[in-house]
């Protein structure tokens, strides 16, 4: 079942998702104005003279905390995006404090999703993703955990599906992502004379983990 909308990705590149440490913040006004608070640092003499929010909203609640998400455009000047940012805060209802969660940053030229959770066997599962320069996408995913976000290792998995291929076979592409409306994957293969993989996942010590392969 999902929270919220998102596209389906289906490429990757590297970006820099970071942890806030416990960044404690006034929650009023963090859906239109930047925050500093964890890598997030501008102004006269930082990293970034210019911040602005791009966009900002509540987008899930889970165990009576709304999670907000606030996209940032970081650079020289009001009208330059030399990087990109979204960060995740959490409020309870009538706290007048929010908390940074996480925080990822990104080129400038990179277009952000809303972040989506779905239930799935395994848990609550967010994925925060961004179609970036190129044409390529990148998912980062995060399970709730007794009240808190823990990343997920997304690419264990592929090292495993590719022990239970057939000789000479591969993927054709490593760029492709767990589907969590179904916790699979359908892969293009290349060599040995098949075309796809079925790949079904589980989740284990916050990690995709290979269940089952059924080759097309």
């Amino acid at each position: 079942m999902r929270f919220a909308c998102s596209a389906i990705l289906v490429a990757a590149v590297l970006s820099s998702p970071v942890h806030a440490r416990n960044d404690i913040v006034k929650f009023d006004g963090v859906q239109e104005h930047c925050v500093q608070a964890g890598s997030i640092k501008f102004g006269p003499g930082a990293r970034w003279p210019s911040c602005r929010v791009t966009k900002g909203r509540w987008f899930v609640t889970m165990d009576f905390v709304d999670f907000y998400q606030a996209q940032y455009c970081l650079g020289k000047d009001d009208g330059t995006c030399e990087d990109r940012a979204i960060v995740v805060f959490a409020n309870r209802a009538y706290k007048p404090d929010a908390q940074v969660v996480l925080q990822r940053l990104d080129d400038g030229a990179t277009e952000y999703d809303d972040p989506l959770v779905v239930q799935t066997p395994y848990g609550d599962i967010m994925t925060v993703s961004g179609h970036v320069r190129g044409g390529a996408e990148t998912r980062s995913y995060y399970v709730w955990r007794a009240g808190r976000w823990v990343p997920i290792d997304a690419t264990a998995w592929l090292r495993e599906a590719s022990k239970r291929l057939p000789k000479g076979a591969s993927l054709a592409s490593r760029a492709v992502w767990p589907d969590l409306d179904t916790m699979s994957v359908h892969a293009t293969l290349q060599g040995a004379g098949r075309d796809a993989a079925n790949i079904e996942l589980g989740l284990a010590k916050e990690r995709f983990v290979v269940k089952d392969v059924t080759l097309n």
